[in-house]
């Protein structure tokens, strides 16, 4: 009877041992990570083209860390309301999620953005541009990691370039010898019979440093330089315009006022900061609406694939694009299909007084404030922003936000210096399609519309989407475009 006693109970210690272990959780400090599925996250994101990067370096970071990383491509739509619902309602809630920048706001006052704590010491200037912590941070909180760009940038042929500098260096070699020639004349002087064909000095070739300086002499530093660059030289074999870009999209448009229309200060969260209806903006976008007459642009038949082929092919000597189009002409130039050389520069001048400045949209990796696991779930979030991402633009095509130590493509570095001088997508809620709105006054403007009528209209719908009320801006006088091409006409 002893014995069947000591047996019971013995069994009831070891049940109760069992249970214990089971439910144990060690207190915050304690070094017990032999499991690591409890640390576990999961990642939402909406690009479809992001899905070979992420899986990737959901491995690396796994082989790291042990711990593991669950992905899940979502729809765009409604994409914070399903992170929320997710997160209140669900157990398949992200503890970090991929967005872009001007849905910042949303995802904090909807409480699904956390402040980073940054304990890598990362965010700062020496791994990412200022315009990308800027695009990130809201209320003066850095809320993600910059994670990827897209920009606009002013596109050449260089191959042209380099046609037209030989020209220019030739000319002024005939123009210099003509000269020598007229002053010898001019003295009296006469040729000497005696000089043999060997005694007379051969012209020495055009040396490709020479070339180099000559393009950095000619190539246009301001919007309007290009005109009188257009207005100087010959266009060359098989081109058929100087300038051709997609009008009707206003990422390649902005940033001919880009810098003078102000929505939400430094970091686009500012309400008070509204600053669109001014005379600089005006002087800007009245010469914006001149190079309708020089290069007649059909916003309604000009479309940005039709610009990207006619750039490839030869017939275009600048334009403005974005990432993607360096993409198709690295895929041009390994396939055959463009021959040339292309080049990227970031033109910074509207002319020698006013800036060009354009637009630009940064997406970060943010970690859900719902989350349990929101150290590690920041921690993945600097990993696949700033560390892993060497490999991102095989994968994906798209540029990093982070500095790389090396550049694969030397377009990728200038692309960088573009994003360095844009500006953001403001993140101010009411303003939520500040995109739609700036597009339709660039488009009315290119049309031929009133300027001083267009901005003053798009100032005041963002000030009464901000108020909820009737805002009236009081009426500025138009200023006199005085650019050179303006007197030559």
């Amino acid at each position: 009877m002893t014995k069947k006693i000591l047996s019971i109970i013995l069994l009831c210690c070891i049940v109760l041992l069992a249970l214990t272990a089971r439910v144990y959780v060690p207190r915050a400090g304690e070094n017990n990570l032999e499991d690591k599925t409890t640390h576990n996250i999961i990642v939402w994101y909406t690009d479809e083209a992001m899905e070979g990067y992420l899986n990737e370096a959901a491995i690396a970071y796994q082989e790291k860390t042990g711990i593991a990383v669950s992905l899940k491509m979502v729809s765009g739509l409604e994409y914070l309301e399903g992170i929320q619902e997710a997160s209140l309602h669900g157990n398949e809630g992200p503890d970090a999620y991929i967005v872009s920048s001007d849905s910042l706001e949303k995802a904090r006052l909807a409480g699904l953005a956390v402040p980073m704590k940054d304990p890598a010491g990362v965010l700062n200037t020496e791994n990412f541009p200022q315009v990308a912590l800027n695009a990130v941070t809201y209320n003066n909180k850095i809320l993600g990691y910059p994670f990827t760009y897209e920009t606009a940038a002013f596109f050449y042929n260089d191959t042209y370039l380099t046609e037209m500098a030989q020209r220019a260096i030739e000319a002024e070699k005939d123009a210099a010898e003509g000269e020598t020639a007229m002053e010898e004349l001019e003295e009296g002087e006469e040729p000497d019979s005696e000089i043999t064909s060997d005694e007379i000095p051969q012209e020495e070739g055009i040396t490709q440093e020479a070339i180099l300086e000559k393009k950095e002499e000619i190539f246009p530093t301001s919007m309007v330089g290009l005109l009188e660059f257009a207005n100087t030289y010959d266009p060359a074999e098989n081109m058929e315009t100087f300038l051709l870009w997609d009008v009707a999209d206003v990422m390649y448009n902005y940033g001919f006022a880009g810098a003078y229309m102000n929505v939400g200060g430094i970091h686009g969260d500012d309400r008070e900061a509204i600053d669109i209806y001014n005379t600089d903006a005006m002087y800007c976008l009245s010469v914006y609406q001149d190079f309708n007459q020089f290069f007649s642009i059909d916003a309604e038949v000009v479309d940005y694939k039709s610009v990207v082929e006619d750039f490839k092919n030869g017939k275009i000597m600048f334009t403005i694009g974005g990432t993607n189009m360096m993409n198709t002409l690295e895929q041009a130039k390994t396939d055959g299909s463009f021959t040339g050389e292309y080049g990227v520069a970031s033109i910074e001048m509207l002319n020698a007084n006013l800036e060009f400045k354009p637009l630009s949209v940064t997406t970060a990796v943010v970690v859900n404030e719902y989350s349990e696991k929101q150290e590690v779930a920041e921690d993945f979030a600097r990993f696949v922003a700033c560390e892993y991402v060497d490999s991102l633009y095989a994968r994906t095509g798209k540029l990093s936000a982070c500095y790389l130590e090396e550049y694969p493509i030397p377009a990728m570095q200038d692309m960088m210096a573009c994003y360095e001088n844009s500006v953001s997508l403001p993140k101010i809620v009411e303003n939520s399609n500040y995109w739609i709105l700036a597009e339709m006054c660039y488009t009315n403007i290119w049309n031929g519309g009133d300027v001083n009528g267009e901005l003053m209209d798009l100032s005041s719908q963002v000030k009464k989407e901000i108020s909820g009320e009737q805002v009236t801006e009081e009426k500025l006088d138009t200023p006199v475009i005085t650019e050179s091409y303006i007197q030559e006409e």
